[in-house]
C-alpha cells in the first residue's frame, strides 16, 4: 500500500469484542508517510449492533486503519482512543507533521459529509513534512 503525505484523522466508534465494550478509536483514511505509519494497524470493524447489518443499500465499513495506543506496553492489541488525542497532537508536531488547518476548516464549514455506517468525527488533516 502506498503511503500518503496528507491523511485524515478521525474518531470512530468501535466494538471491542475482546473486552466486551465500545470505544471511540482514532482512525486514518490512508497509510501515512513518516513515523506515524509505525502506529497504524489494519483492523476489522464488527457491527456495532445486531440491528445494523450490511446490505446492498446499506454498505458498512468492514475494515480500516486504526492507530495503536501509546500505552500499549502491556497489550499489543490496544487501540488509540479519543482520550489520547492531545498526546497524538504532541507526537505529530514533534515528528515532522503539521496540522493542515485550511483543509480541516474547509470540510468543517462545508455541507460535505462522509458517507459511513457510523458517524465519523473528523479530528484534522495532517501533512508529513519530513
Amino acid at each position: 500500500m502506498n503511503r500518503s503525505k496528507t491523511v485524515l484523522l478521525s474518531i470512530q466508534p468501535y466494538l471491542d469484542l475482546h473486552n466486551q465494550c465500545y470505544k471511540n478509536i482514532v482512525v486514518t483514511n490512508l497509510l501515512p508517510q513518516g513515523p506515524l505509519c509505525e502506529l497504524v494497524t489494519r483492523i476489522h470493524f464488527p457491527p456495532l449492533s445486531q440491528f445494523k447489518q450490511p446490505g446492498p443499500c446499506n454498505p458498512m465499513k468492514r475494515c480500516g486503519l486504526a492507530l495503536m495506543s501509546f500505552d500499549r506496553c502491556c497489550n499489543n492489541n490496544d487501540l488509540m482512543t479519543v482520550d489520547e488525542v492531545p498526546n497524538l497532537i504532541s507526537y505529530l508536531v514533534s515528528n515532522g507533521y503539521s496540522i493542515d488547518t485550511s483543509i480541516t476548516k474547509m470540510f468543517n464549514n462545508s455541507n460535505i459529509r462522509f458517507n459511513t455506517d457510523v458517524e465519523n468525527n473528523m479530528i484534522c488533516f495532517i501533512t508529513y513534512n519530513g
